[in-house]
């Protein structure tokens, strides 16, 4: 198994959703995932947050508590936690276990979640609240004092008192794709985490990067044979019309610019020659883009990405163990092709 790591290349995967799962199944199949993912030599996973799952920092500790290098990468929002409270569960984790957690800081992006708690910011203010929200995460965890008034958060002298040591501080990225999530992320000095559109657009020159980095959100479905692969795509994400009104409900509904980013790309269902592949998204099944195909075809579009800047990669939930081994095949072998 190469070193991605040495090319600058993070690997998570993405935690199954709670909805569904008792107590006792769901658990299991978390620590399931953790150990797949642990096996793989991935870095960890994204526990991402809504009002439907269970809470993300217990979902993180469960996994801590069970594996011996898996890392959390907990969605953290606003709304779900004040920045002391967040940055206590890191050091409480870090106190604990000797272990830590990575961040992926959102701004949330589903309406009728931000409704159920009362919160009518638009969109770009949502990243200014973000903002103020990181920057005092980013002090309390750095071991300083917090004092800071603004316009969505005030706190007086507050401090940690059980500092968390450096190696075990987080990695931390903003989500989004808008100017305001990129403003957002470059005043923090954190990486961005986006849904991609298609490679050759995205190694565009006229696509803004963020100059702390980037990484991806997306699934991989890759197998020795192109055959093979695009029969297990069409078997897990079929054409699916009563998913395609919900997907379009949801457009509707807006609040994130990601989603009708993603849904005005100009490719149809089935492109000859074209892993990027966009039906698991259109008809609902999850959100985000996927490439399928052999090995060496989505090693090609990895290395644009590459090539265009992303270093971090956000894999969809896995079905299998093998998703995760073909699809760190492919990211491998991108790896050793793009420029250095």
């Amino acid at each position: 198994m190469n070193d991605l790591a040495a090319s600058g290349v993070t690997l998570y995967s993405t935690v199954r959703s709670s909805i569904g799962h008792g107590r006792t199944s769901h658990l299991r199949t978390l620590l399931e995932l953790a150990g797949w993912v642990d096996d793989a030599g991935y870095r960890g996973a994204l526990v991402y947050s809504d009002n439907t799952s269970m809470d993300v920092w217990l979902a993180a500790q469960a996994a801590i508590a069970n594996t011996a290098s898996f890392v959390p990468l907990v969605a953290v929002q606003p709304l779900d936690k004040t920045p002391f409270a967040v940055a206590r569960a890191v050091s409480s984790l870090a106190h604990l276990y000797g272990r830590r957690v990575d961040i992926n800081f959102v701004s949330g992006g589903f309406i009728r979640d931000l409704a159920v708690q009362g919160d009518t910011l638009s969109h770009d203010a949502r990243y200014d609240r973000l903002t103020e929200y990181v920057g005092i995460v980013k002090t309390l965890l750095g071991g300083g004092m917090a004092n800071f008034a603004g316009e969505y958060y005030t706190v007086r002298r507050a401090r940690l008192t059980t500092a968390v040591p450096d190696d075990l501080l987080p990695t931390a990225y903003v989500s989004g794709s808008s100017a305001a999530s990129l403003q957002a992320g470059e005043s923090l000095g954190l990486g961005q985490l986006s849904f991609p559109v298609l490679p050759e657009d995205f190694a565009s020159p006229g696509i803004r990067k963020n100059r702390f980095g980037s990484g991806i959100s997306i699934g991989i479905i890759a197998r020795d044979d192109s055959a093979e692969a695009w029969r297990i795509a069409h078997k897990r994400f079929p054409a699916d019309p009563e998913g395609a009104e919900r997907m379009k409900l949801l457009l509707s509904a807006g609040g994130s610019s990601w989603q009708p980013q993603l849904a005005s790309v100009p490719i149809p269902d089935e492109a000859r020659g074209q892993p990027y592949w966009l039906v698991p998204f259109r008809y609902h099944h999850t959100f985000c883009p996927y490439l399928v195909g052999s090995h060496d075809e989505v090693a090609r579009a990895v290395t644009t990405y590459l090539n265009g800047g992303i270093r971090t990669f956000v894999l969809d939930i896995p079905r299998e163990p093998d998703d995760l081994w073909h699809a760190r095949i492919a990211i491998e072998r991108a790896a050793a092709a793009m420029d250095r």
